[in-house]
């Protein structure tokens, strides 16, 4: 696996993120302990929020989802948000 795929599902009033199957399983296999929590709701009151508020989460949400820090998460390869339907990436972490 090159990196941790975050899915990201848009609403009218926020988004969901959650872990794609394949990284779920791939984590189940190389982290003893199950992620904290298999999806996030975050709140936004208009779409424009969305991209100006959320570039910040981007790795908190990945770390809350995975239960690693950000320097676990970089030496899995880093991670990816992506739209579940198209896998357009939304938001790409860089390497350190």
């Amino acid at each position: 696996m090159s990196k941790i795929v975050v899915e990201v599902g848009k609403q009218m009033d926020g988004a969901t993120f959650r872990l794609s199957p394949k990284t779920r399983a791939f984590l189940s296999s190389r982290v003893p302990s199950p992620p904290p929590a298999s999806s996030i709701f975050v709140s936004y009151e208009t779409a424009t929020d969305f991209k100006h508020y959320h570039g910040p989460l981007w790795k908190h949400v990945a770390m809350i989802l995975t239960g690693l820090s950000e320097s676990e998460l970089q030496e899995l390869g880093g991670f990816e948000f992506v739209t579940p339907t198209d896998n357009k990436v939304l938001f790409e972490s860089t390497a350190v």
